[in-house]
């Protein structure tokens, strides 16, 4: 599930990613933790990225969402993070 050690290209784009997704697309993360983890927290923040999702924070907890696939690549990961908005839609609160 998570690596201790990302590649550099993830390294390098890991805090614009969580800025901006945490300032912008919340409601993506919001309902990925809703769809992965059936629970409803608003407040639900991005906090760490792996190449294979990420880690939400919900409640001083930390919760994995996973992507289907694994990215080697900048553009895969937002290939992903936009498949995981389209596909968890439903899930909004």
């Amino acid at each position: 599930m998570s690596n201790d050690k990302n590649p550099e290209w993830l390294s390098k784009v890991s805090k614009s990613i969580i800025k901006h997704m945490n300032d912008d697309h919340s409601n993506s993360i919001v309902s990925s933790l809703n769809a992965q983890h059936s629970i409803k927290d608003k407040k639900a923040k991005m906090s760490k990225l792996e190449i294979n999702g990420y880690f939400t924070m919900s409640n001083n907890k930390l919760y994995f969402i996973e992507f289907e696939n694994t990215c080697n690549s900048l553009n895969q990961y937002k290939i992903e993070l936009i498949r995981n908005a389209k596909k968890y839609r439903y899930y909004e609160l």
